[in-house]
C-alpha cells in the first residue's frame, strides 16, 4: 500500500527533492551542493533531513561527498550498457572485443574512455583465479589491473572525468612473463588476441555476475561512497587444456545497465 506523502519520513521527501533537482539540471553535473544549512533553508526542512537525504543520493552515486569539502553532483549520471552480444564477440575476436565494444557504447553518449594500467607481478588476492589458475601455494601471476575514466568527448587531457570500471586480469606467469603482455599497452591485438599470437587459442569462456559492497580499495579507486553497490564481472577463458585468463571487472551499479539477449533453438 502506497504511503500518505505526509508519512513518509522527512529525508526521503528531501531525497527525492534532491534526485529531481539533480537529475533535472538544478544542480549541474560536478557542482558542489549548498552547504547543509543553505540546502535545508532553500528546501524548507531541517538540516538533519538534508544531511540524510545527502547520505543516500550518495549511495545512489547521484552525488560524491568530500570530506571536509561538502557533496558534489556525481559528474557522470547516464548508464553506461554492457550487451550481450557485445561480449560474445569479443569472445570470438581476437583483436578489439570488450575494449571496442565500451568505446563504442561510451561515443553513443558523448564520452571518451581513458584507461590507467598498472602491471605488476603477484599472488592473485582474488582466491578463485589462483584455484582456476591451477597455481601451487604462494604461486604468482602477472596483475594487469586497470582504471578506466569516461570524460567528455574534446575534454582537455587535465580533465579527471569520472572513474567507471576497475578491471583486473589474472594471467599465469609461464605464459605472460617476457611477452607483450607485460606492456601497459598491449596494442590492437588486446590481451586475448596476444594469447592467440602466443598460441594459446581461447575456446570456453565463462561469466559470473555478482552484487555486493565495494572494498575500501574500490572505494577509493572508483570514487564512490562505501554505501554504493558494485557490479562484479568475474570472466574466465580458457584454451582447450587449461584456464588461462581471469578478468575481475568492478563496475558502480548505478553508472551500468547489463543487457542480454539470446535465441531460442528449435
Amino acid at each position: 500500500m502506497t504511503q500518505h506523502p505526509s508519512a513518509t519520513p522527512e529525508f526521503r521527501q528531501v531525497a527525492q527533492r534532491l534526485r529531481d533537482a539533480v537529475t533535472g539540471g538544478t544542480y549541474e553535473p560536478g557542482s558542489r551542493l549548498p552547504a547543509a544549512a543553505e540546502l535545508a533553508e532553500q528546501l524548507g526542512c531541517t538540516r538533519s533531513a538534508v544531511e540524510r537525504a545527502v547520505r543516500v543520493a550518495a549511495a545512489e552515486g547521484l552525488v560524491t561527498t568530500r570530506k571536509g569539502s561538502g557533496a558534489y553532483v556525481s559528474r557522470l549520471l547516464k548508464r553506461i550498457t554492457r550487451r550481450a552480444d557485445d561480449l560474445l564477440r569479443s569472445s570470438r575476436d581476437e583483436a578489439g572485443g570488450s575494449g571496442d565494444a565500451l568505446e563504442a557504447e561510451l561515443r553513443t553518449l558523448g564520452l571518451v574512455a581513458r584507461h590507467f594500467p598498472d602491471i605488476r607481478t603477484e599472488r592473485p588476492t582474488h582466491d578463485q583465479a589462483a584455484a582456476l589458475l591451477g597455481l601451487k601455494p604462494h604461486g604468482r601471476v602477472l596483475v594487469r589491473e586497470t582504471r578506466t575514466f569516461a570524460v567528455a568527448a574534446g575534454s582537455a587531457p587535465t580533465d579527471p572525468g569520472t572513474p567507471i570500471r576497475l578491471a583486473v586480469t589474472y594471467l599465469p606467469l609461464d605464459i605472460a612473463r617476457h611477452t607483450a603482455l607485460e606492456h601497459p599497452d598491449p596494442g590492437p591485438l588486446g590481451v586475448r588476441g596476444l594469447l592467440a599470437e602466443l598460441g594459446h587459442r581461447l575456446t570456453d569462456f565463462s561469466e559470473t555476475v555478482d552484487v555486493r559492497p565495494p572494498t575500501e580499495h574500490e572505494a577509493a579507486a572508483l570514487e564512490i561512497d562505501p554505501d554504493n553497490r558494485i557490479i562484479q564481472l568475474t570472466h574466465t577463458a580458457a584454451t582447450a587444456d587449461r584456464t588461462v585468463e581471469i578478468t575481475v571487472s568492478v563496475l558502480p551499479a548505478h553508472l551500468w545497465s547489463l543487457s542480454y539477449r539470446w535465441t531460442a533453438t528449435a
